[in-house]
């Protein structure tokens, strides 16, 4: 049995199994044709748009798990099956590449010479990628001929190339069929929008550049490798580079400002080039956060280098000092060179995961549809057989795939204005006056070769479009950019069809059809026959339009005849359905899936080499689809925007959430699925005051405690994000606290012995032995400090179950996002999965209180409650007083008192105890514990404030402007703004006289009747412990580094996994057992 029957079998007997699942149902014919007819598929029978859908449904993550292994089951087969739809490698070329040709021999400096560098990176032209077929897809290498072309019509009988564009492509430029707006445009069926295709410019531009003297040849790798933004060559790859002045090495493998390597996108509608600055951007902030980071702690300060080489570069150093200056350069480049490769691997991951999940989400129309579900072609699969699926064996692009990937017809009305616009300048700086009808190839070429010359365009970090300035660092504006982008997002695509292409691109498209036709390419039925399709039988069946089917016949005569790029892009276009977002012709819609297979799967980096080694524990984690629902539905370039442009995409803009798609459009869709209200839909608007896209910072003294401490004129996000979480998005409203409040001052007395207890108990139980010896080690932040608050309102409080370690540590996690969600969450790029976290935790609290208060009123329930220790005596008092005020009230009120800042108290207590480890401190520790022994809270208060004025808890704080005002050492803010009062900064230059900021006000377990009760004698219990120490290694410190991400320092975690937190995740301490009072 071939592998294509048994993926129809294995469909079969799912479509057999799991009859309740409607879209099965319809896939019968479809799948008995496939069965009967295995080498010729029927596609107007949407047998892949179904088998796709299928498995979008059984695959979503609301689908129970027993569906999701079946789905993944059908989804090894299928990418399986689509792989092997072309060779690899290819049988045939278009050209045999010179035996001699070079493969990129510069490797990446190493450390120590002589030594092999131990990471994988990406070469600059493609070679190696297959190392024991060096060129496989290197650039400036032959196309490859995926089918050989039988077609035995004399070229002389086929028709002119004009011709065929005046009958079958032109776009007209008033209503001739049905569908068609007054100009003549149709607007695109599945809503898609620019940005796609914008999207779809930078992916075709990256695989495909044919060289103009030797068209058989690809100037560009076979890869997604991002060559637009890094180049094809060592030399091109070394424009983009960063150096300084000196024409050394940046240090962190940064690229210059908003710089790109490929000049023919200049020449492509503006939005393109606005994607590129976007990832050029995302390679510096990788490459920063992988230095900041320094995972395995080899990075120096660039600085620091450089100095040394200063020194021993100077005239008259010592021998010594130019030994060291020698040093410093190797370890400058070997250091740069490291991240910038890293970095583009990383950048390259996240590109393809926006590929897969935002353009082929689109392709398949699974946004639309709301489905998280994405086709994976990276996965490790292994067959029946027990062989493995192959996967980095390389790629060569061929000539029919750049035939295919020629969507001219889809341009919008506003980017066919542009292009017109474009041209006109171009043609009229060359001395060419002529109609768009009557553009020659050589006019064109001249025009075309004058706009992208060295002589025009300049050094690389000098180009430009659109228009736009660059400011003094070389850099555009953030609110440029995103202004294209957001135009490119609300213009509507055109549809794939015949008579779809404006005349402007008359003269690209003549040349494709004659080009076609220098390669010898096969027709679209012989094309379809080798992607196991149906031959068309006429031109009728072709495309249904009586109109077109006849042009076609009287220029072909044959259906036979029908050339594939003309074939392609006059085919009937396919309906939006489940699975059919991108509508293009048939024959591109099966072709496309497979090359986006081949693609992936056949790149080694995003294959068996993307793993957490080379591209960072972190990198590697950055560029994974979200673990929880992000409001995308699988979605990647959400992520791209929000980091980038956070002031110019706010939180829940379907503009970021679904950028390839019209919001109009969109909107329809999540009106029907009953979830529109969770977005915004009206275009962003300009923040207030932010011009380069960066918020002010306000980091001293006097103004951090002015707009710290004016809430009549800076107002915080807290009560609303906090308001959001128990009221919801359309009504965000808080709770009357004062009854909890009193409540809960009512047993305060209590409070500090539980802590204490629970954090010896929890110091024993978890604590682990050192063998031979009575030493022990506990990880104090995971095992106790993180957990105490969590048992303090569960089993003071609410009269919840922490059974097991998995359920505290998910509690606890639910502590965090809140906390996260309603203090911290500045940058909208967490925001949804912050918010959906926090209410789904809140409404879990929420029930059991309520069931719990309620219960109070009902004697059975009542006696149960007591006998299953489910009851707190802080529960009945709140029910006994509870006056007016509901259970429901009352439920949320308390949540709103003690849970939000829960996680912060856990933050500033594992600050205390890290700033106090420190063994040039062990004096003031010993004062510490001797204080609260002896019952003096306010002096021991007194020390734990100094460590957190140094290493505060919070960081840094946002708040906006109520009115226009002035503040210490800026311009005025205007009514409306946002400034980032840095914390950290603003403490370094206290005033005599002053107490240092430790957060950004006083709430709930922050609030100093909590705070100063609870802490010290925790405080106090943990610093005694006997011969306390740091865990040897990086166990015994925090893993954290500080970024810049606002132009304020702000300390950022690292978890087990690679990703980040603003809290504290685990500090491993060591103590003596056997002097231990616990």
């Amino acid at each position: 049995m071939s592998s294509f029957q048994t993926f129809i079998s294995k469909v079969g007997d799912v479509v057999t199994d799991l009859k309740p699942v409607g879209q099965t149902i319809t896939s019968l014919p479809a799948i008995l044709d496939a069965v009967r007819h295995p080498e010729s598929i029927n596609d107007r029978l949407l047998l892949l748009e179904k088998l796709l859908t299928l498995m979008a449904e059984l695959g979503d993550s609301k689908a129970p798990p027993e569906y999701q292994k079946i789905s993944l089951d059908l989804q090894h087969l299928a990418i399986d099956l689509l792989y092997k739809d072309l060779p690899h490698p290819p049988a045939s070329y278009l050209a045999l590449p010179p035996a001699s040709k070079p493969i990129s021999a510069k490797a990446p400096t190493p450390y120590k010479e002589g030594q092999y560098v131990t990471y994988a990176y990406r070469s600059a032209d493609g070679s190696n990628y297959n190392p024991l077929i060096p060129s496989l897809g290197q650039a400036g290498t032959p196309y490859a001929r995926s089918s050989p072309g039988f077609m035995q019509t004399n070229f002389k009988n086929l028709p002119d190339a004009g011709l065929v564009f005046d009958t079958l492509l032109r776009r007209p430029t008033k209503a001739e069929a049905p569908g068609e707006k007054a100009d003549g445009f149709t607007p695109h069926p599945g809503g898609v929008n620019s940005l796609f295709f914008a999207l779809a410019d930078i992916i075709i531009h990256t695989l495909f550049n044919t060289d103009r003297q030797n068209p058989t040849v690809n100037n560009t790798s076979s890869y997604l490798d991002l060559s637009v933004v890094y180049g094809n060559n060592e030399d091109e790859v070394e424009s983009v580079r960063r150096k300084d002045d000196q024409n050394r090495r940046d240090g962190i493998g940064r690229l210059y400002e908003d710089v790109f390597a490929d000049n023919r996108l200049l020449l492509m509608p503006p939005a393109t080039c606005a994607l590129l600055v976007l990832f050029s951007r995302n390679h510096n902030f990788v490459a920063q956060r992988i230095f900041e980071i320094n995972e395995r702690g080899i990075y120096k300060d660039p600085a620091t280098l450089k100095a040394q080489m200063n020194k021993g570069f100077a005239p008259g150093a010592s021998a010594e000092d130019e030994k060291l200056a020698k040093q410093a350069k190797s370890a400058l480049n070997a250091q740069d060179d490291e991240i910038f490769h890293r970095s583009r691997l990383v950048n390259c991951g996240f590109y393809m995961k926006v590929i897969l999940g935002d353009y082929v989400g689109a392709i398949l129309g699974l946004v639309k549809d709301g489905k998280d579900w994405r086709l994976d072609p990276l996965m490790e699969i292994r067959r029946l057989s027990h062989e493995f699926s192959p996967r980095g064996e390389g790629n060569v692009v061929s000539l029919e795939f750049n035939l295919l990937y020629r969507w001219h017809a889809t341009l919008s009305r506003e980017d066919k204005a542009w292009t017109e616009k474009t041209f006109k300048e171009v043609l009229a700086k060359a001395g060419i006056n002529t109609t768009f009808d009557q553009l020659t190839r050589q006019q064109f070429y001249r025009a075309a070769g004058l706009a992208l010359s060295k002589e025009q365009l300049g050094d690389v970090r000098t180009w430009t479009f659109d228009n736009l300035k660059r400011d003094s660092n070389g850099k555009f504006s953030d609110a440029d950019i995103a202004n294209i982008l957001q135009r490119s997002t609300s213009y509507r695509a055109g549809a794939f069809k015949a008579r779809g292409i404006p005349d402007v691109l008359k003269v690209i498209e003549v040349l494709g059809i004659e080009q076609a036709r220098g390669w010898g390419a096969c027709s679209l039925n012989e094309f379809r026959k080798f992607i196991g399709l149906e031959p068309y039988k006429s031109f009728k069946q072709w495309n249904s339009d009586e109109s077109v089917a006849r042009a076609a016949e009287l220029l072909y005569k044959d259906i036979d005849n029908l050339e594939l790029h003309v074939g392609m892009q006059a085919e009937q276009s396919k309906v939006p359905g489940p699975g059919a977002g991108l509508c293009p012709g048939y024959t591109i819609s099966r072709a496309i899936l497979s090359d986006a297979v081949c693609l992936t799967r056949g790149d080694r980096f995003l294959t068996v080499d993307f793993t957490p080694f080379n591209f960072t524990t972190w990198g590697f984690e950055d560029c994974q689809y979200p673990s929880t629902p992000d409001g995308s539905f699988g979605g990647m370039l959400t992520k791209l925007l929000f980091r980038h442009f956070p002031a110019y995409y706010p939180a829940r803009s379907a503009y970021a959430h679904f950028p390839l798609l019209d919001p109009k459009f969109m909107k329809v869709q999540m009106e029907q699925a009953g979830t529109a209200d969770k977005y915004i839909w009206t275009r962003p608007q300009t923040p207030v005051g932010v011009q380069t896209g960066e918020t002010v910072v306000v980091d001293s003294y006097a103004g951090a405690t002015e707009v710290l401490y004016n809430p009549k004129v800076w107002k915080s996000d807290y009560e609303k994000k906090l308001g959001i979480v128990v009221s919801g998005l359309q009504d965000p409203k808080l709770p009357d606290t004062k009854l909890v409040e009193e409540v809960l001052r009512s047993s305060s007395h209590g409070w500090p012995g539980f802590f204490v207890e629970t954090a010896n108990r929890l110091v024993k139980e978890r604590s682990i032995n050192h063998a031979g010896s009575t030493a022990r080690y506990v990880d104090i932040v995971d095992d106790v400090i993180n957990a105490l608050p969590a048992h303090w309102i569960c089993d003071k409080l609410i009269g919840l179950n922490l059974r097991d370690k998995k359920a505290e540590s998910q509690f606890v996690t639910g502590l965090q996002d809140v906390c996260d969600y309603v203090f911290l969450d500045w940058d909208p790029v967490h925001d949804w999965q912050l918010r959906e976290s926090s209410v789904a935790f809140f409404q879990k609290l929420h029930k059991v209180v309520k069931h719990h208060l309620e219960s109070e009123s009902r004697f059975i329930p009542n006696i149960i409650g007591h006998l299953l220790d489910e009851k707190t005596p802080f529960l009945e008092t709140l029910h006994r007083d509870h006056g007016n005020k509901s259970a429901n009230e009352l439920a949320a009120a308390l949540f709103c008192q003690v849970v939000p800042t829960a996680a912060h108290w856990s933050q500033s207590v594992a600050h205390v105890i890290n700033y106090y480890l420190d063994a040039s401190r062990e004096g003031a520790r010993e004062e510490i514990v001797k204080l609260v022994d002896e019952g003096k809270t306010k002096q021991a208060m007194d020390l734990i404030k100094t460590a957190l004025v140094v290493d505060p808890p919070v960081y840094g704080a946002e708040r906006t402007a109520l009115r226009a005002t002035v503040v210490d050492g800026l311009k005025e803010a205007a009514a409306g703004e946002t400034v980032f009062v840095s914390i950290v900064e603003a403490n370094q230059n206290i005033p005599i006289g002053k107490s240092g900021i430790i957060g950004a006000g006083e709430y709930g377990l922050l609030a100093a009747e909590f705070f100063e009760k609870v802490t010290p004698g925790v405080v106090g219990a943990i610093l005694g412990l006997p011969k306390l120490g740091r865990c040897p290694g990086p166990s015994g410190v925090f893993t954290r580094f500080t970024q810049h991400t606002r132009g304020a320092p702000e300390q950022i975690y690292i978890n087990a996994l690679g990703g980040l937190t603003p809290f504290p995740t685990s500090l491993i301490i060591s103590y003596d057992e056997s002097q231990s009072k616990i």
